[in-house]
């Protein structure tokens, strides 16, 4: 496995995996060098994919993305297993929040049968190594934006729900 190191439409992302076989993924770093640091960080090896090059379907589909175009088949194998019992099962769920919409960390909880988790909800999102591909920024408070730690932080994930808002109208 590899980190794949491409330019997105909103900066340099990556994802580490192989195929479909996917297991982590950073949001758009604004510099090149920012997102190498990050990567640097975890002893993996990188490797570029250049603007034109189709051979990583899941690349493919970061970039489309970030062009406004609706994904909503990743169509890759997430592998959880190095989570939490329960990160892996709030993270299954979020997976399935379709683009444009949202839910509550309490809808969150309630779906997964513990309506008093909303914090362990938001805990397990923390964790989570796929952002984008599991959609953890459509995932709200009650009557805030929530939490978000991938780069950017709230105004990232506050760009993203208007992203797709606009995208479906």
């Amino acid at each position: 496995m590899v980190w794949y190191v491409f330019n997105t439409a909103w900066g340099w992302a990556a994802i580490y995996g192989e195929g479909k076989n996917v297991q982590s993924s950073f949001l758009p770093f604004p510099t090149l060098e920012e997102i190498l640091e990050h990567i640097a960080k975890t002893g993996l090896n990188a490797r570029f994919i250049a603007d034109n090059d189709i051979s990583q379907p899941v690349v493919n589909n970061y970039r489309a993305y970030y062009q406004g175009q609706v994904i909503s088949d990743w169509n890759v194998e997430i592998k959880l297993t190095n989570l939490p019992l329960f990160t892996q099962r709030v993270l299954q769920y979020v997976y399935t929040i379709p683009y444009g919409e949202t839910r509550t960390y309490s809808e969150a909880a309630m779906a997964l049968g513990n309506p008093r988790a909303c914090r362990a909800v938001g805990q397990a999102l923390k964790r989570n190594p796929l952002p984008l591909i599991i959609p953890c920024h459509r995932v709200l408070a009650v009557n805030s934006p929530g939490g978000f730690s991938a780069t950017g932080g709230i105004n990232t994930k506050r760009k993203m729900l208007a992203w797709e808002r606009e995208r479906l109208e």
